[in-house]
């Protein structure tokens, strides 16, 4: 019985050895990155239809709404939207005035300054400055069209405006 004992308090000595013998560990390098995020995305099109006037008055301007949505992660405190269009929205006019007005109004995301309402050109022009790192939705974007009898007719043409965020 002794010899038993003896084996079986051998056998689970070994056991406990065998495991020692056979542990290991390793580590590795997990590389991590935050790149810069600048995403801007408007909810929709609008339509800006100018079709009345007070008689001895120019034509009523028309307007027209929707949102846009900004993510940006860049803390420079520099961080602007810009906007232009694909074409000169002032020489689209029939008429021999050059006064079409396309406008637009940003409301700027927390911790941004809107610049107002800003008219636009093929020149990219600063619509919000200051930006702070935000990620926001359902910020208001504001058009407005204006025209003067001068203008003449414009028929429907689509104006692409485009948003760029700018460090």
């Amino acid at each position: 019985m002794k010899v038993f004992k003896s084996l079986a308090l051998a056998l689970v000595l070994f056991m406990g050895m065998a495991n020692v013998a056979f542990a290991q560990a390793d580590d590795h390098v997990v590389t991590i990155e935050v790149q810069a995020i600048n995403e801007i995305l408007i909810a929709g099109d609008v339509t800006l239809t100018i079709s009345s006037a007070t008689p001895g008055s120019d034509p009523a301007p028309a307007t027209d709404a929707t949102t846009y949505a900004v993510t940006t992660n860049d803390a420079g405190g520099t961080t602007r939207i810009t906007a232009s269009t694909d074409q000169n929205v002032a020489g689209l006019g029939t008429g021999s005035g050059n006064d079409l007005a396309l406008s637009v109004t940003a409301a700027a995301p927390s911790g941004g300054t809107s610049a107002g309402a800003v008219s636009l050109t093929t020149v990219a022009t600063n619509v919000v400055t200051g930006m702070a790192p935000v990620s926001e939705a359902g910020i208001a974007l504001s058009y407005s069209l204006t025209a003067t009898a001068e203008t003449g007719q414009v028929t429907s043409t689509g104006i692409t405006v485009t948003y760029t965020i700018v460090n």
